[in-house]
């Protein structure tokens, strides 16, 4: 295994992480800001497509950044399955070099 696909791995998730979050801020950030919908009911919407998150999404009549209208939770969790799978990799990485020493 290269020596870099770990670090790569970890890094392509936490910017991938960022990204959504960004993506999902644009997405509900007007109505959190204007109190039609609290942060509380947002937040699930990172990760899950619940009833409230489609019903926010399609009541939004304003126009978003880049015309960027609906959200995917689907991008949380592969940023998280990025981001984790390069920190297990690195953590079997610096174990192995552990018991070598």
């Amino acid at each position: 295994m290269s020596r870099r696909l770990p670090v790569a791995l970890a890094g392509s998730g936490l910017i991938a992480g960022l990204l959504t979050t960004a993506w999902w801020w644009i997405v509900y950030s007007r109505q959190i800001d204007a109190g039609s919908m609290p942060i509380a009911n947002a937040l699930p919407c990172l990760a899950r497509k619940t009833d409230v998150c489609s019903l926010a999404e399609a009541l939004c009549a304003q126009t978003h950044f880049l015309g960027i209208t609906r959200y995917a939770p689907a991008a949380f969790w592969l940023s998280a399955a990025l981001l984790a799978a390069g920190l297990i990799l690195i953590g079997r990485r610096s174990l192995s070099q552990e018991t070598q020493t």
